[in-house]
């Protein structure tokens, strides 16, 4: 849009804007946005399908934000991750946690997501002997990197492993590449069942830029660990 406008070549104006158009069309059409999603996304694994041999659930960190002078914490939209783990071990089939996460905001890195998950878990009734913190990770390479010592203490031979659906194919190449045999159970699918309504179909809507903008994110990093070896 900006060269048709900087361009004083008419036939190359309209060319560029009728790009641009069927650029934003794609992009801002929710069926096709959905189908890429649906792709990538992994299956969540209902509750009860979760295999009887695991006993310890991994939960990943990721978006808590701790208020220094208010001591509020806000989850942001991953607040389903980081519920997801409730049932299962409220229904005794995991029992035992462990969250991964550091620095939960970057004017406070003493403040660490793990211990503020912890302190979740416990107002949810989780037992704090159940509760293991690994508070070093910033990012899905540390997660697993520093989580492996923590696991091999425990000799057990794999885990459940909660994230985000639309995180879950990297956060398990991490894992599997520091040797830890994990069970994805993805949680905060972003797509449902595949929908035919018209306005699905035709109705352009701008929140589906940010579901590209997250799946992007995921793709490119995705391609950046597997170039630097951590997947």
């Amino acid at each position: 849009m900006l060269l048709a406008v900087f361009t004083y070549n008419q036939r190359k104006r309209r060319r560029l804007l009728i790009w641009a158009l069927g650029l934003i069309l794609f992009f801002a059409n929710s069926f096709i946005v959905d189908e890429f999603v649906r792709v990538w996304e992994m299956d969540v694994t209902p509750v009860w399908e979760i295999d009887s041999d695991l006993k310890t659930a991994i939960v990943l960190g990721g978006g808590v934000y701790y208020d220094t002078e208010t001591d509020v914490v806000s989850y942001g939209g991953n607040a389903d991750r980081y519920l997801g783990v409730l049932r299962p071990y409220h229904e005794n089939r995991i029992t035992k946690v462990l969250v991964s996460g550091g620095g939960a905001n970057y004017l406070a890195q003493n403040v660490k997501e793990g211990e503020m998950l912890k302190r979740l878990y416990m107002l949810c009734n989780v037992d704090s002997a159940d509760i293991l913190v690994e508070g070093k990770s910033l990012n899905t390479y540390q997660n697993a990197l520093y989580s492996k010592p923590i696991l091999e203490d425990l000799g057990e031979e794999k885990f459940l492993l909660i994230t985000s659906a639309s995180h879950m194919r990297r956060a398990v190449a991490c894992f599997e590449k520091q040797g830890i045999n994990v069970v994805p159970h993805p949680v905060m699918k972003s797509v449902g069942i595949r929908r035919y309504e018209i306005d699905h179909l035709l109705v352009p809507r701008i929140m589906n830029f940010h579901k590209w903008s997250a799946l992007i994110h995921e793709w490119i990093g995705f391609v950046s660990y597997k170039v630097r070896g951590y997947v």
